[in-house]
């Protein structure tokens, strides 16, 4: 009995250490995930201050694991870990969601700029056109065309 017991606790902390290295090992390919993530919505302008506050929490959770790990506090480390995935849970679609808002409002300020330059280069036409017949029509001179022909 004493030997099957002394042969079992090995065992259990193994497992424990196992299992303990798959979580920490999974969390921080979720954070790469959603630092990519977090990395295209910047990248489309989005406004990612949030997303960087929960990043910088999952990793702080992530780093405590890992120190628990390796102070063989395999139970506390799994625990953390599963903590910092929890904390990440939504946020790819969170920053796909600000990365589809910002790309939506950049390609609405291009359309605007477009539209309201091509409306001011038209009222700069119009107006040059409608200024130059009123200065034609007010320095034209009336029977020009009689001198020229009492002339000859």
């Amino acid at each position: 009995m004493l030997l099957f017991s002394v042969m079992a606790v090995p065992s259990l902390v193994l497992a424990e250490q196992t299992d303990a290295t798959a979580t920490i090992t999974s969390a921080k390919g979720q954070i790469v995930t959603c630092y990519q993530a977090a990395r295209d919505a910047e990248g489309a302008g989005a406004n990612i201050t949030s997303l960087t506050a929960t990043l910088n929490d999952a990793g702080a959770l992530l780093s405590q694991a890992e120190l628990a790990y390796s102070t063989n506090d395999f139970d506390t480390a799994r625990t953390l870990a599963v903590q910092s995935q929890g904390m990440l849970g939504n946020f790819v679609s969170e920053a796909s969601a600000l990365k589809q808002a910002a790309t939506q409002q950049r390609d609405q300020d291009f359309l605007i700029n477009v539209v309201g330059s091509l409306i001011g280069v038209f009222a700069v036409i119009g107006a040059g056109a409608a200024a130059w017949l009123f200065l034609k029509k007010r320095y034209a001179q009336p029977g020009a065309g009689a001198n020229e022909s009492s002339r000859v």
